[in-house]
């Protein structure tokens, strides 16, 4: 009785951060799409199950990176107001190097959907960045944007 009476806990508990987070994703998606309307992308943006939205710039070549692939990536990462938290312009105008599984999963996502040379900017919900947890500068349940080039990929 106490194993179920502990289970039926458990699952109330998982039950409730569902909620929390259904309603997160909610918010984030209005949030982005409130940004590409008002600044006139929303009619070039498209978009996932996932809530991931992209808009591609230059889709890069035929192949795509796997999870497993080193990327070789210039970008600027800014908060939906435009606040910018990271560049790989700051160290080098090289690009930053890095395994995509190593990645927030909205950023490896969104680079699997491009190819060699592709360039696009992202707009990752909170639940694919960083989610509840502020991270530096980036506040708790923050949308990310990326503009990117993927120059490469290994």
């Amino acid at each position: 009785m106490k194993k179920l009476l502990f289970l039926l806990v458990v699952a109330l508990i998982s039950f409730a951060g569902c909620k929390k987070d259904n309603a997160q994703d909610g918010i984030d998606h209005q949030l982005i799409v409130d940004y590409l309307q008002k600044n006139n992308l929303l009619a070039s943006a498209q978009h996932t199950g996932s809530g991931l939205y992209y808009i591609v710039t230059t889709p890069g070549d035929a192949t795509r990176a796997l999870t497993t692939s080193t990327v070789y990536v210039k970008y600027v990462g800014t908060l939906l107001d435009g606040t910018q938290f990271d560049s790989s312009y700051e160290a080098s105008e090289q690009p930053a190097s890095f395994l995509l599984s190593g990645t927030i999963k909205g950023f490896a996502e969104g680079l699997r959907l491009f190819g060699k040379g592709g360039k696009g900017k992202l707009f990752i919900p909170s639940s694919l960045g960083y989610g509840s947890t502020a991270t530096g500068s980036i506040p708790a349940n923050s949308v990310l944007v990326f503009d990117f080039e993927l120059v490469t990929f290994v």
